[in-house]
């Protein structure tokens, strides 16, 4: 049976961090245990006083921690300065402007920060153009996208409130942007906040936008939370039991309800509203360019856009569909993943594990693939354990295209020692590396925001010693080969008669065969 997600939900905090906390101990003891926690809103407030024992590790957050960033100046020095980072304390994390960030159990949650800005333009505010790079972030690439579970989004989504509804937004102006983000990728759950009233809409179906979109007509239900806190007591905290959109069956996903509303939103109207795009409509659902549009005086002349430079993926060494992948090196291929002898390897039972599609790293590839990636790494390990050694796991999210995961053996003696190898390293490089650590590979893999640049190594009693890599600093490509710590686990392992290898064709080909029947 495919495990459930429990999640709760929360409204504005306003700095009101006692009181949130408090409140999600008790329905995490009561109910739980729930996997995260997901705020929208303003999370701080006037006072944040109350933030500074999380912070600094005197009170602890109960469950893992999402939020959205800044929706007003004064609160944009609460947040990271520097993209990469995202911890604000432990277990609470600042998901980024917008992103979609997908965890451990292959939950898709888009997301997008701040406010819709026209006549202001700063780090609490967003675009029609940033809007338009999350849907393809979303989309782009991905045949086989059937939408997200989640999308948060601060602001209310405009016309999101149904006509008989008493509901009145008077405090922030809802915006179109978050509802062409809907329309686009057709979230399960939409969730806002900012607005200071508890408003649960009827679900309702966004309509197919042509032959080009592969998203579900799935239900989408509106959560618009209070907040913490509130003297009318709307709700503020909401609890969600979630099964992942991609391991749904079909039928349970369009499946009818009874309560469900006509689609408050009209695709082709948001869309010449915010991108000044004019369509023909041709049937109820099939969207074209109307070419004979009289252009938009207003708008004076433009210079054509470059073409967006795309990856292409049939050159990619690791596609295994690529005919640029050398297959003399491959050991064993699964559903989802495989295993090959590196090129160039440091000892000759250096492997790489990669997914078989394009994934650029663990944040990226689904769940399905994670989990047969670990049972390759469970098979490398009684491979090197027949001749004493045990493996170390190094990945680099750094200029790369396709996720790579190495494995080298060292021998069983080094492992007490392993970890102090990768902290005395002499490169300066090396040293200047601020290295953090987990004891669960699945934890840091949840912690990270999508794209963040890192590298992580994962030691033989399981500990991941990982790093994020600064725009600003000129990450060591080598790190992992020729030094950080491998090297001496490698001098160690020539001690023990092997001998460093330098795999061509042929003798990758030898190395690929002869170890196919060991692992």
């Amino acid at each position: 049976m495919t495990e459930k997600q429990k999640i709760l939900l929360c409204g504005d905090v306003e700095g009101r961090f006692e009181a949130l906390f408090k409140r999600v101990e008790t329905i995490n003891k009561k109910s739980g245990p729930f996997d995260l926690l997901l705020c929208v809103g303003n999370f701080f407030g006037i006072n944040n006083k109350d933030f500074i024992p999380y912070r600094i590790g005197d009170k602890k957050v109960p469950i893992p921690t999402y939020i959205l960033g800044p929706n007003q100046e004064d609160h944009v020095s609460q947040y990271p300065s520097d993209d990469s980072e995202f911890e604000l304390c432990n277990n609470m994390y600042y998901l980024g402007k917008r992103g979609i960030y997908t965890d451990s159990k292959g939950l898709k949650i888009a997301y997008i920060s701040g406010v819709s800005g026209k006549d202001t333009q700063g780090p609490w505010t967003y675009s029609e153009k940033e809007v338009s790079q999350l849907c393809d972030l979303c989309v782009r690439g991905k045949s086989s996208f059937r939408g997200v579970d989640i999308l948060l989004s601060s602001q209310w989504p405009q016309g999101i409130v149904a006509e008989n509804s008493k509901i009145s937004l008077s405090v922030n102006a809802a915006s179109d942007l978050p509802s062409y983000l809907c329309m686009k990728l057709k979230p399960r759950y939409l969730v806002a906040g900012l607005e200071g009233v508890f408003y649960e809409r009827p679900p309702f179906r966004c309509p197919s936008l042509g032959d080009h979109d592969t998203t579900m007509e799935s239900v989408t239900r509106f959560i618009g939370l209070a907040r913490v806190g509130n003297p009318n007591k709307d709700k503020w905290i909401y609890a969600l039991s979630l099964t992942p959109m991609d391991k749904m069956k079909l039928s349970d996903l369009l499946q009818k309800t009874t309560d469900e509303t006509p689609c408050p939103f009209n695709f082709q109207e948001l869309e010449s509203k915010i991108f000044k795009i004019k369509r023909k409509s041709s049937g109820p659902s099939q969207y074209f360019y109307d070419m004979n549009a009289p252009e938009d005086v207003d708008r004076g002349k433009r210079k054509p856009k470059k073409p967006r430079i795309e990856f292409d993926q049939s050159k990619c060494w690791f596609c295994l569909a690529s005919p640029s992948v050398e297959k003399h090196l491959i050991v064993s291929v699964g559903n989802t993943a495989y295993l090959a002898a590196a090129k160039g390897g440091i000892v000759e039972k250096h492997f790489l594990i990669c997914p078989i599609e394009h994934y650029q790293s663990s944040l990226s590839q689904p769940a399905e693939v994670g989990k047969e990636i670990s049972q390759f790494k469970e098979s490398i390990r009684k491979f090197y354990s027949k001749d004493g050694h045990i493996p170390v796991f190094f990945e680099r999210n750094y200029k790369t295209s396709h996720m790579q995961l190495q494995a080298v053996p060292i021998p069983e003696k080094c492992q007490q020692r392993a970890q102090g190898y990768i902290y005395s390293e002499t490169s300066p490089k090396a040293r200047a590396l601020n290295w953090k650590y987990w004891t669960l590979i699945t934890v840091w893999i949840r912690s990270f925001p999508p794209k963040t640049p890192y590298f992580t190594v994962e030691l033989p009693d399981g500990t991941v010693l990982y790093t994020k890599i600064q725009g600003s600093v000129n990450f060591p490509i080598n790190f992992g080969r020729g030094g950080a710590g491998i090297r001496p686990h490698i001098e160690h392992a020539r001690q023990g008669g092997m001998e460093r290898l330098h795999i061509g064709k042929i003798e990758g080909g030898r190395v690929g065969s002869a170890n196919k029947d060991g692992v």
